[in-house]
């Protein structure tokens, strides 16, 4: 990965230096603990895809919801990658913040797309309208959870470096 894509104000934001301490959790176990969280994650956006897909199967005048499975695919994708990242800052590889961070924005421009089809599919299909209640929840939970991973993830901090064997 270039550097560019590692050292800029979305993997390195202003205030992640000057976060507090308190709030800063050492890369390493954090990576583990949003990994598990992340396959779980990654997992319901694959039962959300499968679930969405089958809409309007049966049903005749009913449009597929395209923009819908396609933020929604997009939403798994990001957690796929950024699981991978979580991976990575386990493993204190150096690539694994900023994978963390792309996999995370993804994500989250998975969900609005995601959203925004949803809502043009509950205006095109009215049978589905009690679906569009509740779209606006899911909405708002994969957000928050993309900007609080976010913001664990920048704020994090690497682990020390081991002392050579020879001293």
């Amino acid at each position: 990965m270039p550097t560019g894509l590692r050292d800029n104000p979305i993997v390195r934001p202003f205030f992640a230096e000057r976060a507090p301490s308190d709030l800063c959790f050492p890369s390493r176990g954090l990576g583990l603990v949003l990994m598990i969280l992340g396959t779980f994650a990654a997992v319901v956006s694959l039962l959300f895809v499968t679930g969405v897909s089958g809409l309007c199967s049966g049903l005749s005048l009913c449009t597929f919801p395209t923009l819908d499975v396609l933020g929604t695919i997009i939403l798994m994708v990001g957690w796929v990658v950024a699981t991978a990242g979580f991976a990575l800052m386990f493993t204190l590889h150096p690539h694994g913040r900023a994978w963390a961070v792309y996999g995370l924005m993804l994500a989250a421009a998975g969900d609005i797309l995601s959203f925004v089809g949803d809502v043009i599919f509950v205006g095109a299909n009215p049978l589905y309208y009690a679906l569009g209640k509740g779209a606006i929840t899911i909405f708002i939970f994969w957000l928050v959870i993309c900007a609080v991973f976010y913001f664990l993830v920048v704020t994090s901090r690497p682990a020390p470096e081991a002392p050579p064997l020879g001293e």
